[in-house]
């Protein structure tokens, strides 16, 4: 009889890239807000666009500062998946430039980036899916 194998825990090393990408991709969504706030300083949005870009700027320090231990049994597969997910963002903001639509997956990366700051893997999974609905939504 053998004994049952652990889950796979993704490494600090591995953790600490893949925060480090969810990191760049909100520090990219931040430079997209502040990029068109700066072009278009009177729009009604300017004000929603500035808090999503402090916001941001905050999430992304605390991502690049904080060590975090991702917990659970799908540990690695929630890994995983914020990697793909920071990966589709910077993809999203370099050919989509509609104000509406990164103000929607900007929000999406908050959720995401907070659910990372905490290691609950199901949280990640949530939000991950969050990130994708907001980019797919902001195309059509």
């Amino acid at each position: 009889m053998t004994a049952p194998t652990a889950p796979a825990v993704p490494s600090a090393d591995d953790t600490f890239d893949g925060l480090t990408q969810l990191a760049d991709a909100a520090a990219n969504a931040s430079a997209a807000l502040y990029n068109y706030r700066r072009a278009n300083p009177d729009a009604a949005d300017a004000d929603q666009a500035l808090n999503l870009e402090l916001t941001l700027d905050k999430r992304a320090i605390e991502l690049r500062t904080q060590a975090v231990k991702l917990l659970g049994a799908q540990a690695a597969e929630a890994l995983a998946q914020l990697k793909d997910a920071a990966g589709k963002v910077d993809d999203f903001l370099a050919e989509v430039k509609k104000i509406e639509g990164q103000l929607t997956v900007a929000s999406a990366v908050i959720g995401l980036a907070a659910a990372a700051l905490v290691g609950d893997t199901g949280g990640i999974f949530a939000a991950v899916g969050g990130v994708y609905s907001a980019i797919k939504a902001a195309k059509s």
